[in-house]
């Protein structure tokens, strides 16, 4: 009996190899699809809120069916069980935004949690030992960018076989826009352009606060600091003379001297977009011999 149940087990085993071969020659019947992308994560990289472009990419993928059956499928991102939108840690909100399928032509973009599915929409069709490029456009809401950072979502681009919804293959990436840390500034009032320089014109010099109507403009994706550099070091002169008048200037709520490098900062941190008057303060004009007092005043700004 003991040869008999030897014998038996023999048996099985060179059964084995036989079923083996079956089960391969069943796969290589199969449609067997990989997804690659030329980047491993969609990410916008050093926008400029303040800058003249928009915040959009395209991305190429490629899906290449290795088995001996074609692959006929949709293609969809779903989120990795968060609401839609891309978030940043400075930003209590979330972003929207479009993923575009270029080879389709429809909106791909996981509005629910995932992209809708149609069965109008043209599917992807592999035959064996193929491949297909496939390339989206990813566009962020411009709006929601305001503060710097990184912005993101986690998504898989999920492969389904059409008619069966199974899928065949997938791939995970973070999909986002990698804000600068940026700062921009205006001003508006009492001024006349001449080339690149705002010329505010004071009227006759008296001692205190100038009637000109002046507001700096302020934004920045996080508080800011402004800096006023005076060419006088804080005073009106009268030209090719050892003449001057002394003068400050109010900032918002603030008193800022000239005599060195004079600065102006926003509190907390963040993303900020502030108005603030802008006056002067003349000091010592009478006694003063007529003529036209001038000096130049440079106002910068940038991210703290």
């Amino acid at each position: 009996m003991k040869l008999a149940l030897s014998s038996s087990i023999a048996a099985m085993v060179l059964l084995l190899p036989g079923a083996a071969s079956a089960q391969s020659g069943m796969r290589a019947a199969n449609c067997q699809l990989h997804i690659d992308s030329t980047s491993a994560d969609w990410i916008i990289q050093g926008y400029d809120p303040f800058g003249n472009s928009d915040p959009l990419a395209t991305f190429d993928v490629i899906f290449r069916n290795d088995g001996g059956a074609a692959c006929t499928f949709d293609t969809i991102f779903v989120t990795d069980q968060e609401p839609f939108g891309l978030t940043n840690l400075s930003y209590n909100g979330r972003v929207a935004y479009t993923l575009l399928d270029t080879f389709t032509n429809v909106n791909a973009t996981p509005l629910s949690g995932r992209t809708i599915a149609s069965s109008a929409r043209r599917p992807i069709v592999l035959p064996p030992n193929s491949q297909q490029v496939v390339r989206y456009q990813f566009a962020a809401n411009e709006d929601g960018l305001t503060a710097d950072g990184l912005y993101r979502q986690r998504l898989s681009l999920v492969a389904e076989q059409r008619g069966t919804g199974e899928s065949l293959a997938s791939r995970a990436m973070i999909v986002g826009v990698n804000v600068l840390p940026s700062a921009v500034l205006g001003l508006s009032g009492q001024y006349q352009r001449n080339g690149s320089q705002a010329v505010v014109d004071l009227g006759e010099l008296q001692d205190g606060v100038s009637g000109v109507s002046l507001q700096v403009r302020a934004s920045s994706t996080r508080a800011y600091r402004l800096e006023f550099a005076s060419k006088n070091s804080g005073l009106l002169r009268l030209s090719d003379t050892q003449w001057s008048i002394p003068y400050q200037i109010t900032v918002g709520n603030k008193t800022i001297a000239l005599g060195g490098r004079g600065q102006y900062e926003s509190g907390g941190s963040n993303p900020a977009s502030d108005v603030l008057p802008l006056h002067f303060v003349i000091n010592g004009a009478s006694g003063k011999r007529a003529g036209v007092y001038s000096d130049v005043l440079t106002i910068s700004i940038a991210p703290k």
